[in-house]
């Protein structure tokens, strides 16, 4: 990225973690001091790189690893929810953001619902429920869109029994892909996402 994507990027995820949504892009323009046209194109750059993704009407829909579509994976923090592409994304979230957070999401077998908190700044897991929580980290990429594709294949279950009975009987368990612990589900996560910590930018408050 240049620096102007890079500010434009960093604003939009700045954004997510301060409201817990993404923001018009005016208020992109704005706060990057760029001219609405200029902002949109950056944007339409951005999700060209599968950085970002633009809804049907050209506005934010997400910002990996955050989502205002329909998930399964919510994040709490600070008092906000937000949603997150994934169940990596969604364990990626605290490193980024240098906090604790609280993963609320279900098991892709059974729908119960799961919770995993962080310490460390989410960098160490804590408290889980349940406690044998597993990842399925599926490998397919298509259309040069992780979030239709790569995301749906990242789920939590409740356990290693639920996981194989979902690749028995799900036609997408057939892709190719690796069963985590939750640990290393974490690991992958923040690898991925704490070094997106440097691109946060100072979000204009009203």
């Amino acid at each position: 990225m240049d620096e102007t994507e890079s500010r434009i990027h960093g604003i939009v995820l700045s954004a997510y973690a301060m409201s817990g949504h993404a923001p018009e892009a005016a208020d992109v323009a704005a706060g990057a001091g760029l001219a609405i046209a200029e902002t949109d194109s950056v944007l339409r750059r951005l999700a060209g790189r599968d950085l970002l993704i633009l809804n049907v009407a050209g506005r934010i829909g997400g910002a990996y690893p955050f989502t205002d579509g329909p998930t399964e994976h919510h994040v709490e923090t600070g008092g906000l929810s937000v949603g997150a592409m994934c169940a990596i994304d969604a364990l990626g979230v605290g490193a980024m953001l240098e906090r604790d957070i609280t993963v609320r999401s279900a098991c892709r077998q059974c729908a119960r619902a799961l919770a995993i908190h962080t310490r460390s700044h989410g960098r160490q897991l804590d408290q889980v429920e349940p406690s044998g929580i597993v990842v399925w980290s599926g490998h397919r990429y298509a259309a040069g869109c992780a979030a239709s594709s790569l995301c749906t294949l990242q789920a939590f279950f409740c356990d290693d029994a639920h996981l194989e009975t979902w690749r028995t009987n799900s036609l997408a368990a057939g892709q190719d892909g690796v069963r985590l612990s939750l640990s290393e589900a974490l690991e992958v996560g923040r690898a991925i996402f704490a070094p997106m910590r440097m691109e946060l930018r100072p979000w204009p408050t009203t």
